[in-house]
């Protein structure tokens, strides 16, 4: 199954997840009225609810309608993390209060709507609408493990940089793209030391045959590898055979906001130091204080219980508390449910097991870790403890992960990695991130330097929301995760 047909069937598969989530919500809002029937004004039966309630076909084309809107209205934006949920929020809230407008403009010429299903139905269709997402998103990566139909991606240029895209490819082949290789430019006579980054798929001029020959779907162009001339007459054969052309930028971004503008009738790229403002930093410790404190209230049975299971299962405390590094490089007191044997081996025993380069400790079959400790960490329940250093101002929800301070030199950075190290300093680290919905412990530790500087460039309550959204999903599947 090609790219284009597996992402057709994922699509009809989560409408249908998503159109039986709408019938659940309209079912599950005549039975709230229902339970509602003495505290109200006008009590009605369930017959009279279905016969007075605005038809499901009716709900369904609202929605279908609305969400047609959003998409078409908009300016087009950049993939951001959490679009899937976003997208459904927005369209449910609008077709909701579509609904309801309806409802009411109606009522007064005497029609015999029920307004109070129509109050009901926006929080029960939100409700049903993003646990059928969930449950959907849950099914299609199911169904795309076992039918998998990779995006495949070709680089076109030479030298040093065409190497560096390339291997950032290869390491992101787990989010649904593969390497099919390099294409050079036709006047270059560096094939020879393009192997490494992947196969020489063909020349420029050629690329209609290279993209047949190879079924490619997409082509980055390193910048500066062909002329313009070039640029464009490659642009003309991607679109005709419906490949996604893409144009590298060479531009540092470890410290830099990029942004295109238009300025003097000219394309702009805009660069700006980064970094939150005072009010962005206020705003996020609200958001940060009063949702932590809500989640706590919700989750207590479930500490409790992990907490008992961790006593019961092995010797020794039930949280496990370490120094990390938070922000400005200060250290603070990290805590989290205990997932390992205490006092069974030091980390320098293990070293030498070490799967991850830079400041980075991972290893798939750590002999430390407890059974329980072992599905705590493949559903990432061992760090629900860490909204307590979120309430505390320690952390935040959504940010760079906090490191331990024995991984970094004493100040907190990292001489190695210093203009990384002091970018993500600036702000607290998080439980969750950028790093956890883009692939968890499977990434290199280079492309998590990257998402951290995505982060903090991108940031807002709106990203942050996103990723909030994005987690669970990562988190039910457990994937990346040990």
């Amino acid at each position: 199954m090609s790219h284009t047909n597996r992402k057709s069937v994922a699509k009809v598969l989560q409408f249908g997840f998503d159109t039986v989530g709408l019938i659940a919500a309209w079912y599950g809002t005549i039975n709230l009225r229902m339970l509602l029937n003495p505290a109200m004004h006008l009590q009605l039966s369930r017959q009279e609810l279905r016969v007075l309630a605005p038809p499901i076909p009716a709900m369904l084309v609202l929605w279908l309608v609305v969400g047609w809107w959003l998409r078409s209205s908009r300016q087009p934006r950049k993939n951001m993390p959490g679009d899937r949920f976003a997208n459904l929020i927005e369209s449910t809230l609008l077709a909701s209060l579509a609904a309801i407008v309806v409802t009411f403009y109606f009522r007064q010429f005497g029609a015999e709507l029920s307004r109070s299903f129509v109050l009901l139905f926006m929080p029960m269709c939100l409700s049903c609408m993003l646990w059928a997402r969930y449950i959907g998103i849950f099914v299609t990566s199911k169904f795309e493990r076992r039918w998998p139909a990779l995006e495949r991606v070709a680089v076109l240029g030479h030298g040093e940089e065409a190497r560096e895209i390339a291997n950032r490819v290869l390491g992101a082949r787990d989010s649904g793209v593969q390497l099919a290789g390099v294409i050079i430019p036709e006047d270059s006579s560096e094939e020879g030391e393009l192997v490494a980054a992947g196969p020489v798929l063909g020349t420029s001029g050629r690329l209609a045959e290279v993209i047949n020959r190879k079924q490619l779907d997409r082509i980055i162009v390193v910048n500066g590898a062909i002329s313009d001339r070039e640029v464009d007459e490659c642009g003309v054969i991607s679109k005709r055979m419906g490949v996604v052309f893409n144009h590298s930028v060479g531009i540092p971004k470890a410290s830099l906001d990029l942004e295109f503008k238009q300025r003097f009738g000219l394309p702009l790229l805009e660069l700006q130091p980064i970094g939150f403002t005072r009010r962005q930093e206020m705003v996020k410790r609200a958001f940060d204080a009063i949702v932590s404190a809500i989640t706590i209230v919700f989750l207590t049975p479930l500490l409790l219980v992990f907490a008992a299971l961790i006593k019961l299962t092995s010797k020794g405390p039930v949280f496990y508390k370490a120094s990390r590094v938070g922000r400005g490089g200060r250290y603070f007191t990290f805590i989290k449910f205990r997932s390992m044997y205490t006092g069974k081996m030091a980390r320098t025993a293990v070293a030498h097991k070490n799967e991850k380069n830079g400041h980075i400790f991972k290893m798939k079959n750590d002999p430390r870790i407890t059974p329980i400790g072992r599905f705590m960490r493949k559903y990432s329940i061992d760090e629900l403890p860490q909204l307590f250093n979120v309430l505390r101002g320690d952390m935040s929800l959504v940010g760079p992960r906090p490191l331990p301070s024995e991984d970094l030199d004493p100040d907190g950075q990292s001489r190695e990695f210093r203009a990384w190290s002091e970018q993500r300093s600036r702000v607290l680290p998080g439980i969750t991130g950028l790093w956890q919905i883009r692939g968890r412990s499977d990434l290199t530790f280079e492309q998590m330097i990257d998402l951290d500087i995505d982060y903090i460039r991108d940031w807002s309550i709106e990203l942050d929301l996103r990723i909030l959204l994005e987690t669970p999903v990562v988190v039910l599947t457990g994937k990346g995760a040990y």
